[in-house]
């Protein structure tokens, strides 16, 4: 009985610490990069966008995404076995066991550095012009990346999570194609 609650309560726990960690560490990795530029297509809103890359930048996509998924991985894999093993620890022979939990929480600031290291490279590769949509196939003709970064508009995010595009025209109504909820857009930022 004791075994199953404690087991729920670091499954809770460790639910919640990924997702105050996912929530602080995203929003910090994306800023850092500067640029406003969408990692989706501006068309249809799907993932999978090619982009107007140099080589040395779309060569260093496929890196960055390993690296990430690496960092992201060590920290889903390790957070749950630092909790699973100060949980075994104190329950098998009280506070002598865990030394081996504390070691391993040295781990976890490497596999977020890590992470944060793939994410930069990922948004660095989409902050250049899309070049066609493996999900609409729309294409587009190539652009220069100062251009494209200077000329893209703020994006708005709906209350049902789909990313909206501001348009230029002041006082212009959006429409969410996803909830079909009718938004004033936002001022310049």
């Amino acid at each position: 009985m004791l075994s199953s609650f404690l087991q729920s309560l670091a499954t809770k726990l460790v639910e919640e610490i990924l997702k105050r960690l996912v929530e602080w560490l995203a929003p910090k990795a994306l800023r850092s990069v500067p640029h406003r530029a969408s990692l989706n297509c501006p068309r249809c809103g799907g993932y999978g966008v090619a982009r107007w890359a140099p080589g040395k930048v779309r060569a260093l996509f496929v890196p960055s995404l390993l690296v990430f998924t690496w960092g992201f991985a060590g920290l889903l894999i390790g957070l749950p076995l630092v909790v699973l093993t100060l949980v075994g620890g104190v329950l098998s022979d009280g506070t002598g066991a865990m030394l081996p939990a504390l070691l391993a929480l040295l781990g976890l600031p490497f596999s977020a550095s890590v992470m944060i290291a793939g994410a930069l490279g990922l948004a660095y590769y989409h902050s250049y012009p899309p070049k066609r949509c493996n999900r609409c196939h729309g294409s587009w003709p190539q652009r220069d990346r100062d251009e494209y970064l200077r000329a893209t508009r703020p994006v708005f995010t709906c209350a049902c999570g789909q990313r909206l595009r501001v348009p230029r025209a002041a006082g212009a109504r959006l429409r969410c194609p996803r909830c079909r909820t009718e938004h004033a857009a936002p001022a310049d930022r």
